[in-house]
């Protein structure tokens, strides 16, 4: 269960990144509600590539016994996630994804920390 769910959150954040390098307004519209402009395009991309840097790092491997470090690579990023765009929601407008984007960040928290503490 536990490589079940570490590679398919990473393979998520894999996803993404390539979303944010390759077509960075859509997932912006869609959890900001705003296009990223000015600083905030090469921003995207960057989360973008540090999003696929994570998810590769992240994926298991077939000859490690344990992945320990990397479900709690995820379990860190996915709390960060949460909170981050809890916040964002509460104190400022937002796009249509934002909250599930919340509730999926947070569903992936709790299904890593049963990872973890088992």
């Amino acid at each position: 269960m536990q490589r079940y769910v570490v590679k398919a959150a990473a393979w998520l954040e894999i996803v993404v990144g390539a979303i944010f390098v390759t077509v960075p307004d859509i997932p912006c519209l869609l959890v900001f509600g705003a296009k990223p402009e000015s600083i905030g395009r090469p921003l995207a991309h960057w989360v973008g590539v540090a999003l696929i840097a994570l998810g590769i790092a992240c994926l298991p491997s077939k000859a490690a016994v344990s992945n320990h470090n990397a479900v709690l690579g995820l379990f860190v990023f996915n709390v960060g996630a949460t909170i981050l765009f809890a916040w964002v929601g509460i104190v400022t407008i937002h796009g249509s994804a934002l909250w599930p984007v919340v509730i999926l960040h947070a569903v992936i928290t709790v299904a890593l920390l049963r990872q973890l503490v088992t």
